[in-house]
């Protein structure tokens, strides 16, 4: 009787379910909906770029425009971004000098996130009556709301808080992220007005990891409008792969896609891997090739820069191996308690399979990994690009190794200073070199291809941008 009784439960849930969203498509207009184009602006955010581990992300004001073949499950977004910050704190190509602009195509099988399309309104509405959505009554701001749920993909939970008013004002997911773990993505809706027949919010703010991602006014929406959206390229991400190139004696630079690149130190007994790069395959690709490059000596430190999402990603990696960690002191709580803390069942890691503690250096302004025959010097660099970042200095080869505030001379960017003018982060890198009175001639810059001569770094100091191109070591 009981398991009668939970599955006639079930079924009158999900047949509720089913009427609410029939009721949803009837306020939204989402019936005969194939296509929307909509635009507007407010600020985006520079997601897992912020200048502390314990801080919002960069903030950017952004123009912003979105088209969505729902038919198709396509959807392309734009936006263009100026500087916000003054001055600036964080990552995300700051400062800007002119507009940067990025579009992302998303499909039925790109990695989910904050781009999906069943994470808007319209797209909740028809991906839910493809699926076996459930229904259940929650409070919400002291308000009494509806919430539809199903699972997308057979892994994510898609949740869609809708009103009295039978419109949707909230849409929560989770997705799986190498330093945050199962990451709650919160998008709001407001301000709903009619659009040639179709209910369509004019207020969107989404969150990722807790803190906003974007912030927009939709001042313009066309609906069914001649949409020509092409699926992203097929294979998603490139196949993770690091390769060591010699650049000073028991040096090797690590090359390699995703980036960041890593550097590798050999010292008598062990060696020092630098920077963990964007995913857990590029960590374990590095590592691996760590291995090829000295086959007889295990890793025993790893020297993390900062908290970014493209240089922590690795992190868990490295843990599971029983690498020690070396990175700033404040990282300690984000670390221990969010990156090593937060669980990981979405999408299981190394670490989450076979967990164990981790080893920890924890950095406060300079520490010293030495042998006797060979030295790495670690000092923290106050800038503003990260308050925690951390440089690495061997003195041998006068081999400075950074990320970030310098990188390698390649096309024009965004954030190239127009002549005369010194990038913040640039000058900060040259301060605390001349106070150190470090004696650098190389500099290998994670972001980058190899180890280029330190006068680079003095010219952009002088407010000349466009350095001489010179061969690469």
């Amino acid at each position: 009787m009981l398991v009668a009784l939970a599955l006639w439960g079930a079924g009158a849930a999900s047949q509720d379910a089913s009427n609410v969203l029939t009721e949803v498509a009837r306020a939204l207009g989402a019936a005969d909906l194939k296509t929307v184009q909509y635009s507007g602006a407010g600020f985006a955010y520079a997601f897992q770029q912020s200048y502390r581990p314990d801080a919002p992300y960069p903030k950017f004001h952004a123009a912003y425009s979105r088209a969505i073949d729902f038919e198709r499950g396509l959807s392309r977004e734009e936006t263009v971004r100026t500087q916000f910050e003054n001055p600036p704190r964080g990552g995300g190509g700051q400062p800007l000098y002119r507009e940067a602009r990025a579009a992302a195509v998303s499909g039925e099988a790109s990695p989910w996130g904050g781009g999906a399309v069943a994470l808007t309104p319209h797209g909740f509405i028809k991906a839910a009556m493809s699926a076996s959505p459930m229904a259940a009554s929650r409070q919400l701001g002291g308000r009494s709301m509806t919430v539809v749920s199903f699972t997308a993909r057979n892994r994510y939970r898609v949740e869609a808080y809708v009103n009295a008013e039978r419109l949707i004002e909230r849409i929560d997911t989770w997705t799986a992220n190498p330093i945050l773990g199962d990451m709650p993505i919160e998008t709001t809706f407001a301000e709903y007005r009619a659009f040639g027949g179709v209910q369509f919010p004019t207020r969107i703010v989404q969150r990722q990891g807790g803190f906003p991602t974007l912030e927009i006014t939709v001042t313009d929406v066309r609906p069914n409008a001649a949409v020509t959206l092409a699926p992203p390229a097929a294979g998603g991400l490139s196949q993770a792969r690091a390769e060591g190139r010699r650049i000073a004696d028991g040096v090797w630079y690590l090359a390699g896609t995703p980036e960041p690149n890593s550097q590798l130190i050999e010292f008598r007994d062990f060696t020092v891997l630098i920077e963990s790069s964007v995913t857990e395959g590029r960590a374990l690709a590095n590592r691996a090739e760590a291995r090829r490059l000295v086959p007889n000596k295990p890793v025993r430190y790893h020297v993390n820069s900062h908290h970014h999402g493209d240089h922590a990603a690795g992190l868990r990696a490295f843990v599971a191996e029983g690498v020690t960690i070396v990175t700033h002191e404040m990282n300690r709580r984000f670390y221990e308690q969010v990156v090593l803390g937060n669980p990981h069942t979405i999408a299981p890691d190394a670490l989450a399979k076979a967990p164990r503690a981790a080893n920890f250096i924890w950095v406060d302004d300079t520490h010293v990994v030495s042998d006797g025959t060979r030295t790495l010097e670690i000092y923290h660099v106050p800038n503003g690009h990260a308050a925690n970042l951390l440089m690495g200095f061997v003195p041998q080869e006068k081999l400075l190794i950074i990320t970030d505030i310098f990188n390698d001379f390649g096309e024009p960017r965004p954030n190239d200073p127009p002549p005369g003018l010194v990038s913040p982060y640039y000058a900060a890198l040259g301060e605390r070199v001349r106070q150190l009175k470090l004696d650098v001639e190389r500099i290998a810059p994670s972001h980058g291809t190899g180890a280029v001569p330190a006068e680079m770094l003095w010219k952009a100091l002088q407010g000349k941008v466009q350095a001489p191109q010179v061969s690469r070591q």
